[in-house]
């Protein structure tokens, strides 16, 4: 007759054995702590091959420092990233800053750990704006009463939390206009452009620097109806399931490293680097939702 000892150990062989043991042992491949390989998950902001390529020297980074694989996965959109990291299977995400506080304030177990920077000592923040063609006769939000706008998603900041506060606060209420959820910023704009809405919204950066170099944009043919406040930049966001001394050498790397000086790139997605952030950074977000009263403010339904 077996011992219980020797029980013990046969079951420990046979889970340490079998991907399908280790999961009846109540271990699981995406729960890791120590992975070997680094899933970073992306926002859909602009088309996947181009995000890859912009976001590799970080990627390549993240690996150095890391001693890990890194493989970029740029998710079906905000929702995805969020879920990715509940999960677990996404270990750290490039988030929105609106996606972020979703992630955070439904329980997700994150910590943000750097912001984008435009320039080196540059303030981390940027502004939304609601854009239409310049030859379309709209001059105001008010003139946007029963037209058609194009937000990017329900959990963008730029491409739809902030503008919907900024059309609440000039009487523009959901129900007087058309909406329409794009998935891209890229995507709102190319949309204004080809006359399919009316108005778009978007962040300044795609807007001014970033489209006009990659799709047939001139912003001369566009009048901005809006500008939002500053907003805190996307953050990158790392999972807490990591071990502690791995979390560590990411996120020092990023902030030390994570510049297109240090890695001799022009820019990282259209930015110089990044800095440090903290989760109260993005309470007005949270102060935006009381006001909004937006549906994907509601906490998440498990």
């Amino acid at each position: 007759m077996s011992s219980p000892l020797s029980h013990t150990v046969r079951l420990a062989m046979i889970c340490a054995l079998t991907t399908i043991a280790t999961a009846a042992c109540g271990g699981s491949s995406t729960n890791l702590s120590d992975p070997d390989t680094i899933v970073m998950g992306l926002i859909p902001n602009e088309n996947a091959a181009t995000l890859k390529a912009e976001y590799a020297p970080l990627a390549d980074l993240v690996s150095k420092a890391s001693g890990k694989r890194v493989q970029l996965e740029v998710m079906t959109n905000y929702a995805a990233v969020v879920e990715g990291q509940r999960a677990g299977t996404v270990h750290i995400a490039m988030y929105g800053p609106f996606s972020y506080v979703l992630a955070k304030d439904s329980g997700v177990d994150i910590s943000p750990i750097a912001a984008e920077l435009y320039k080196e000592g540059g303030t981390p923040s940027y502004h939304g704006y609601i854009v239409a063609r310049a030859d379309s006769g709209l001059k105001t939000l008010r003139d946007l009463r029963g037209k058609h706008i194009c937000f990017v998603d329900p959990n963008s900041t730029s491409g739809r939390l902030y503008p919907l506060a900024g059309l609440l606060e000039a009487g523009i209420k959901p129900g007087s206009y058309k909406e329409t959820f794009t998935g891209g910023h890229d995507a709102s704009l190319l949309a204004v452009r080809d006359g399919d809405c009316d108005a778009a919204a978007i962040r300044d950066l795609l807007f001014e620097e970033v489209l006009p170099f990659q799709e047939d944009i001139d912003i001369k043919d566009y009048s901005i109806l809006w500008k939002s406040p500053p907003v805190v930049n996307s953050p990158l966001a790392i999972s807490n399931r990591l071990k502690p001394e791995l979390r560590t050498a990411i996120t020092t790397a990023i902030l030390q490293r994570g510049n297109a000086d240090s890695l001799g790139v022009d820019d990282i997605a259209g930015y110089w680097g990044f800095t440090k952030v903290e989760d109260k950074f993005y309470d007005p977000i949270r102060r935006i939702c009381k006001l909004t009263k937006a549906e994907a403010c509601r906490p998440r339904a498990d």
